[in-house]
This record gives structure tokens, sequence and C-alpha cells, in this order.
């Protein structure tokens, strides 16, 4: 049986923008595993200029684990899927709506990308149960601030979209990083 953990991370950038834009740094963290060995890895953040949330960066912890899964070819199989963040397994699970608009975009993202696979099992942990995909989250944000030079761009590209509101939505990727560990990709994608 495969398993994918995830989980998101979001700091604030108050210090930089006004308050209440919530224009902040959304990292996330994910692993796959089939039967208990690690096939897969991966972490990465974005900042934003407004609404960024610790929701949505687990939704994108979420939408990067999916999508590694699709590029494993694993769409046929039963997946168990893990996150520390209840309300983002209960919207998955339809028992709660999704409220915020902002949030509401990658819901339906992730949702489209759920429905490629037969069947998903959704199940909340708490964070001490999730722990290796909250490593990676961590992992993530330590290396966005340790490269000073890609942090002030991505902060010089927020400043320039503060003069259009359809661009304060944008995510700016700072890091992106997806390992397939020895006989977890499928043959079409190592040849």
């Amino acid at each position: 049986m495969l398993t994918l953990c995830f989980d998101g991370l979001y700091q604030a950038l108050t210090e930089h923008h006004p308050r209440g834009s919530q224009a902040g740094v959304m990292c996330y963290g994910w692993l796959i595993e089939r039967d208990g060995v690690m096939i897969a890895r991966g972490h990465g953040g974005y900042v934003r200029a407004v609404e960024a949330t610790s929701n949505i960066a687990e939704y994108l912890a979420l939408i990067e684990g999916l999508s590694a899964l699709i590029d494993l070819g694993c769409e046929g199989e039963t997946i168990e899927v893990i996150g520390d963040a209840r309300s983002v397994i209960d919207q998955m699970q339809g028992a709660v709506a999704v409220h915020s608009a902002s949030t509401r975009r990658l819901y339906r993202r992730a949702m489209r990308l759920a429905g490629r696979f037969h069947r998903l099992v959704w199940r909340w942990a708490p964070r001490r149960l999730n722990r290796r995909a909250d490593l990676l989250s961590r992992k993530a944000m330590r290396q966005i601030y340790a490269n000073p030079g890609r942090y002030r761009a991505a902060l010089e590209a927020l400043g320039a979209d503060s003069g259009a509101l359809k661009e304060h939505h944008r995510l700016h990727s700072l890091l992106d990083l997806r390992i397939y560990q020895p006989g977890g990709m499928p043959e079409a994608l190592v040849s």
C-alpha cells in the first residue's frame, strides 16, 4: 500500500508588508512510502504578497504530493493520504466547506488531482505522528532563509506586484525539490 504524508508551514512577512496583508512564506514537505519504504520525497516553498496562510501552505503540500504520485504512475492504486491539518483532511473528504476564496482555488486543484486516483483514504494525524513531513517543510523554510539572494529577489517581486491587485495572489516559487528513490520511479520515467 502507498502512503502520502504532507505538511505545510507558514511564516508571516509583517516586517515587509503592511499589517493585514498576510504576506508570507509558505513551505511544504511531503513523502511517499510503499509498504513502509520511502520511495519519494519533496519540499519547497513559495512567497505571496497577500492571503498567504497556513491552510494554503497545507494545500500546496498536498498538491505537490499528489502531483508526485501522478509522476510515479500510481493513479490505479489505493493510497492513504495523511496530514496534520484537520481542516484540509475534512475539506477533501467533503465534511467541511471551503469558505476562503484563495483557499478554494487550491482546494479545487487538489480535488482535480485527487479525482485521478482509483482510491484515496484520507486520515488526519497529530503533528507528532506526521513528523517526517513536518521536518521536510521546516527544512524548506531553513533553506529559503539560508539563501539571502533568492529570498531578497522574491521580496522585490512582491514589491513589484503591489501595483496590480491580480498579481498580489501570485505565488512566487522559492524552492522546489523532488527526490525519487531507486525503484520508486516507473521505467518510463527512468529511461
